[in-house]
């Protein structure tokens, strides 16, 4: 299976090695690369390989046998692989297996970590590829500042959203309704139908308490209170001078 994996493997990274054209080869019950040169680029060693159609990227013509996309890291580049069964993995320039090839998608790196699925579920890997959140959760956000939202389904359609730090920490709960980024590194959040603010660290600075509350814009936003009327808070939480007014624009 190792063997396997490593094959299947090196066959993409064959799509940025050469413009030679390429067939597959059978010797017995087994498949291997031929190119036009008569140079045989992966033995006959394999399962199955199927060709798929030579494909256009960027004006550069290459044998198609794998879906991939490309990986940045440190400037090194590093290439997402699919075998037969569908399945995800990440190799290096050389061909060395450094992600197995065992997920069913993964994503790019966004801010040290990218995110990875296995059966509808979601985990997250960091530059080194190791997997330092399991795919346990039904979704998790990109990595903002300290702080990595999760959402999970519940019961009766309900979702649950929580806040992990990038030591992959629970520091938020998952008993929010919604958490939303907001700007000004501020996340607006929704609980018991009732809005408040988190700081990127996932540190509550406004409890849920509003009716609604607006994106920050310059250093305030709007917040309608329980009573209908509306106020503005700044971004340590606080309402300025604690006037109310029946509408407002934002700032």
């Amino acid at each position: 299976m190792k063997k396997y994996l490593a094959g299947i493997a090196l066959i993409a990274l064959i799509t940025g090695c050469a413009e030679k054209n390429t067939t597959v080869v059978t010797v017995g019950d087994k498949d291997g690369i031929l190119n036009e040169s008569g140079e045989v680029q992966v033995k006959p060693v394999y399962k199955k390989m199927a060709k798929l159609e030579t494909v256009s990227t960027n004006n550069y013509k290459h044998p198609h046998y794998i879906n991939l996309h490309w990986l940045h890291v440190d400037g090194e580049r590093y290439s997402v692989v699919r075998n037969i069964d569908n399945k995800y993995g990440i190799v290096d320039d050389e061909g060395n297996l450094k992600l197995k090839v065992i997920f069913d998608s993964i994503g790019q790196f966004v801010n040290g970590f990218a995110k990875v699925e296995v059966d509808g579920k979601f985990g997250l890997i960091n530059e080194n590829f190791e997997v330092v959140l399991k795919p346990i959760y039904d979704d998790v956000r990109n990595a903002i500042d300290n702080s990595i939202v999760v959402k999970n389904f519940i019961k009766n359609n309900r979702v649950q959203y929580g806040c992990l730090n990038t030591n992959m920490e629970l520091i938020a709960p998952l008993d929010y309704d919604m958490i939303f980024l907001s700007n000004e590194k501020r996340m607006r959040v929704k609980k018991d139908n009732l809005w408040g603010f988190m700081d990127t660290s996932c540190n509550l600075v406004v409890k849920p308490q509003y009716k609604f509350v607006k994106d920050f814009s310059k250093g305030l936003a709007k917040v309608q209170k329980t009573d209908g009327l509306y106020t503005y808070v700044n971004l340590a939480g606080e309402e300025i001078e604690r006037k109310t007014f029946n509408e407002g624009l934002d700032f």
